[in-house]
């Protein structure tokens, strides 16, 4: 039951999708509309005033929970060395891997940024988080 009614709403949504893109196929094609942008345009406006400043928020938010994981995961490996029985090893190295993976979440995002950036010039990088 719960399957046919996530196809039914799936098939739904994409039937609307359909109708917009066929009412405006300026935007469904993402092209320039007489005195607009194209999508390229939208997405540079997005990255730079909407998004842009807001990335520093968002690279402090990821060091916070990873170090708060790293924490815990410290914690869960003090409680197997005092008792191996009541508490797995997994728990404790599971949390180190996601909080370490949560630190680096904004190197990545920045080398991926900087590498499929489409530039004239020699490849350069970037700072994410000015120092």
């Amino acid at each position: 039951m719960h399957k046919q009614k996530f196809a039914h709403i799936c098939v739904v949504n994409l039937l609307w999708a359909i109708l917009a893109a066929t009412g405006m196929p300026g935007f469904a094609l993402a092209q320039a509309v007489s005195g607009g942008i194209d999508l390229g345009g939208a997405a540079t406006h997005i990255t730079d005033s909407d998004i842009g400043p807001l990335a520093p928020l968002i690279s402090a938010l990821f060091w916070v929970a990873g170090g708060v994981l790293m924490g815990a995961g410290a914690l869960k490996l003090k409680e197997h060395a005092e008792n191996p029985t009541q508490t797995p090893m997994r728990q404790g190295l599971s949390r180190l891997a996601v909080g370490a993976a949560l630190m680096t979440i904004p190197f990545f995002s920045q080398f991926v940024t900087n590498t499929l950036s489409n530039t004239a010039g020699p490849a350069s990088y970037t700072a994410f988080v000015s120092p």
